[in-house]
């Protein structure tokens, strides 16, 4: 924050250095970013990229919200404020945390937002299906890729959502980034689980630009190799004495290096702020809105040989997605009116939301301050996507499965046949009418669709004391509101040719004077059975913590604790079978849809979570941490969602709710030659609900739990080997590490863990023991770079390389995605005061990277050396030239 005076200035700047718990409201504004990345405050001997490394946020200027200007110690000095009281420096933090200024951001080119997240080692975003729909696991947490459960993403300090995931929708999906974001930082457990929404996973925080007072704006145009277009813009300055605003956003559009024949990626994000300064505080209000929509793929196939995956011949899917022009519409049930309603696959997983946040910070006398933020958002997060089935086969033995509908007709699966129509009566055709080889490959794809209706609003304010002996103690109350309403279409099965931009297959048969429709005119081969609902939902979290901090000589401790309160409703829409069609349409003879009733399902849970923290600070540059905490997850909708489906009455067994157990230390030291970051862990996890079984899938006991065990050791560094040099690039040559190892199981697991493999065996399998499903047992990723001064500006280059170890689609073990590593490059030269030209590349090798196989199956998925699976994106190069004012 600013502060009116330069004696409060000076005050702030004594009180940053002499306790580094200090409230963070008598800290000073950020300074401007300068133009030369080797000139930034905080830099160890003149070359502070050397110490912060590009890629993985590991120091820089302290840039950003209520964060003091960093000290020549660099790096370690910096001030954090996510998962913590009221600010603290790196060599005091006792816990895990990443931060990347904006040009770190950018010349890690990510992907998408969630992308970034991977500069914290341990946090493993599948990256690989688009802008959106994210899978993000945290090392040590039994995720296993369903959604984002352990990992809250934030915006100026507040979640931008009540929960860290719904059925179809992650929290990074709130987000895109853009030159508005300042900074961000990523915290992994420790003391994030007592403040905001607790999160005992990790937590990601974007911290907005504001204006200063030096005007200042750009304007960037990008060109990318996929057809990318896209325009950044950013405005900021001083609007009047004590008054400060700013705004900006971008828009682009793509065909995607996945191209579908329409545009991949449309869309833009609009962001302004306002801030104002107060006598010994500062009030900021910002508004967003984002209003994008983003392809998003699952699975295709690929090849298994000589134990490693490859490309799948004829389908490289680095580069090719099933999606098309020809299948980019088809008629779905829609459970709103038991009628069909087009689904426009085109507009993918995109978003259309509206933000309104505030923040406040103000210090009073006798060391009292207070701060409080605010975020209020809320919109539409859809999904329209096309999700794989089984594997390749061809149309005459696709066909020639189809079942008889005697003696009783099913209402799942392939539709079934009536007599007298026998499955050599039926035959495929194009849309445009030629006949389709019965050789033809094809594949079942599952269309959804999925309205997701949302709303957030949540308030944290905390009240703090510096008695001014070193101890600080803050008060704070945490309040959320949040709801859901869902209108969902999943399970109506198209039948395509597997192929690139694919297309549709039409199944008629004639028999006994009549024509049977198998498909729709569009290739629908079933609806019947499905799961179309109507849901909606309303939760509110209410919490309140205590956390106090001592700074005794070098030590400074901390410890926590916060109790916690959710109360959750839902209503699920019950279904039964409707004939859509006529008796001769057999792909929707017998659709569930929603009958009328609802069942009802809630939740009530207080729970208490605790942390305690201790730092030992060796010297300005060098320190050591332990710390241990607890973290618990509330229930969500789907947690507690019943519902009477194909007969049956449904409802989710009833368990305790999950919880950790979290230990950690670490060690950070910084010089001139090296910045080191590690910690060692160990998670204890429990809290999976199941029920035993036997291999027929009877209950041996009663309802319990299982969980995991983790231990592994994280490290963020830079090594700059020449830093005494005199000759300018040799000292600016820096190599910087992100990487962790872990060793990571279930445990406690009883009976059979039962699963249908992709033969339709029935399989009593095991699990304990067996490593976290997605979650690689080591990672890596490896920048050297180095800057030279030019009589023109500056000139700097980078080399990434990632490795990500042997990881598994499931729980099972059986089904490796085995290992890859890709290469990235970067140039980035900065020309006179003003003009920038940015080029960057992404797995420029195109090797094939397996995130997640086939989750329609559980087990061995691959049959006859084919599997379905996903890889990370094949060769992407773009060119960014800014202009700054």
């Amino acid at each position: 924050m600013r502060v009116k005076s330069n004696k409060a200035l000076r005050r702030s700047a004594r009180l940053a250095r002499r306790a580094p718990s200090s409230p963070v409201v008598a800290l000073p504004a950020a300074m401007s970013s300068p133009r030369r990345p080797w000139l930034r405050v905080g830099a160890a001997n003149g070359v502070a990229a050397a110490v912060a490394g590009i890629l993985y946020g590991s120091g820089g200027a302290a840039y950003g919200q209520e964060a003091a200007p960093a000290e020549p110690a660099g790096a370690l000095q910096e001030v954090v404020v996510t998962a913590t009281a009221q600010g603290v420096k790196k060599l005091d933090a006792s816990y895990n945390i990443v931060s990347a200024s904006l040009q770190d951001i950018q010349m890690a080119n990510p992907g998408s937002a969630s992308d970034i997240y991977k500069l914290s080692p341990g946090v493993w975003p599948e990256n690989s299906g688009g802008q959106t729909g994210v899978n993000i696991d945290v090392a040590g947490f039994p995720n296993g890729g369903g959604d984002s459960p352990y990992f809250t993403t934030m915006l100026q300090g507040s979640p931008v959502y009540g929960s860290p995931f719904l059925s179809f929708m992650d929290n990074s999906s709130f987000v895109r980034m853009d030159d508005t974001v300042e900074r961000i930082e990523i915290v992994q457990g420790g003391a994030s689980a007592i403040f905001g929404p607790g999160q005992e996973g990790a937590t990601a925080n974007f911290i907005l630009r504001t204006g200063r007072e030096k005007r200042e704006g750009s304007l960037g145009v990008t060109y990318g190799n996929e057809g990318l277009y896209r325009v950044d813009l950013f405005q900021g300055g001083k609007l009047a004495e004590g008054w400060y605003g700013s705004i900006g956003g971008f828009y682009r559009t793509s065909e995607g290096v996945r191209d579908p024949q329409y545009l991949s990626d449309i869309g833009g994000q609009l962001t302004a702020t306002l801030k104002h300064d107060l006598d010994n505080g500062s009030v900021m209000f910002w508004a967003r809105t984002l209003h994008d929509k983003n392809q998003w793929v699952a699975d295709f196939p690929y090849v298994v040989f000589g134990g490693s995956n490859h490309l799948y011949p004829g389908f490289n899917q680095l580069n090719s997605t099933y999606n098309s022009k020809q299948l980019q519409n088809f008629l779905v049930p829609d459970p709103a009116c038991n009628c069909f309603e087009n689904d426009d696959i085109s507009s993918g997983r995109g978003a259309d939301l509206s933000f309104f946040g505030s923040s406040l910070n103000q210090a009073f006398g006798n060391g009292w301050s207070i701060s409080n933020s605010f975020l209020f958002d809320g919109g539409y997060l859809n999904t329209h996507a096309m999700i794989n089935n089984g594997n390749p086969q061809a149309l005459s033995d696709f066909i020639a499965a189809l079942p008889a509908c005697h003696p009783t007709p099913p209402v799942v699966g392939p539709p079934c046949l009536p007599a007298p129509l026998t499955p050599a009566a039926v035959q495929g055709t194009f849309a445009a009418g030629p006949a389709v080889n019965p050789s033809q490959s094809i594949v079942t794809q599952q269309v959804w669709f999925v309205q997701k209706k949302l709303m957030s609003i949540g308030d944290e304010f905390r009240v703090i004391k510096d008695f001014g002996n070193g101890d600080n103690l803050t008060l704070g109350v945490y309040v959320n509101h949040y709801t859901m309403n869902d209108n969902w279409s999943l399970g109506s099965n198209a039948l395509i040719t597997n192929q690139p931009n694919a297309s549709a297959i039409i199944l008629t048969g004639n028999a006994g004077g009549n024509t049977y429709h198998v498909t729709s005119s569009q290739g629908i081969v079933n609806a019947n059975g499905g799961y179309q609902i109507l849901q909606d939902g309303d939760a509110t979290q209410v919490a309140t913590y205590i956390s106090d901090s001592w700074k005794i000589d070098r030590w400074l401790l901390d410890a926590s604790v916060r109790l916690a309160h959710i109360s959750l409703s839902q209503e699920t829409s019950n279904l039964s079978p409707v004939q859509m069609g006529t008796q001769f349409d057999l792909w929707d003879i017998a659709v569930e849809l929603p009958n009328g009733t609802y069942s009802h399902g809630h939740s009530n849970n207080t729970m208490p979570t605790f942390s305690g923290g201790a730092n030992y600070e060796f010297n300005d540059n060098m320190s050591v941490y332990g710390r241990v905490n607890n973290g618990h997850s509330f229930d969500v909708f789907d947690d507690v969602r019943c519902q009477v489906y194909n007969g049956s009455d449904s409802c989710p067994s009833r368990v305790p709710m999950s919880s950790v157990q979290n230990y950690e230390g670490g060690f950070k030291v910084q010089n001139r030659w090296t910045y080191i970051d590690a910690s060692v862990y160990d998670k204890e996890f429990q809290g999976l609900a199941y029920t035993p079984t036997d291999i027929n899938r009877a209950p041996i006991g009663p309802t319990t739990t299982y969980g995991s065990t983790a231990r592994g050791l994280r490290v963020v560094g830079s090594v700059n080997p020449f830093a005494t040099s005199d000759n300018q690039p040799l000292s600016a040559f820096k190599i910087t590490v992100n990487g962790i190892y872990e060793k990571a199981h279930y445990k406690d697991f009883l009976g059979c863990f039962v699963y249908t493999d992709i033969n339709n065996n029935t399989i009593c399998g095991t699990i304990n023991g067996v490593q976290l499903a997605r979650l690689p047992k080591f990672q890596i990723r490896v920048t050297p770079s180095d800057t030279q001064t030019m009589s023109w500006g500056t000139l700097t280059e980078q080399v990434s390389y990632e490795h990500i170890g042997e990881h598994y689609q499931d729980g099972t073990g059986l089904n490796p995605l085995g290992s890859y590593y890709d290469l990235a490059a970067g140039i980035d030269a900065k020309v006179g005061e003003s003009w920038e030209f940015r080029l960057l590349g992404s797995n420029l090798t195109n090797q094939i990277g397996l995130t997640e196989g086939n989750a329609r199956f559980g087990g061995n998925a691959v049959q006859n050396s084919v599997g379905f699976g996903r890889s990370i994106l094949g060769r992407e190069v773009n060119l960014t030239v800014k202009y700054t004012y």
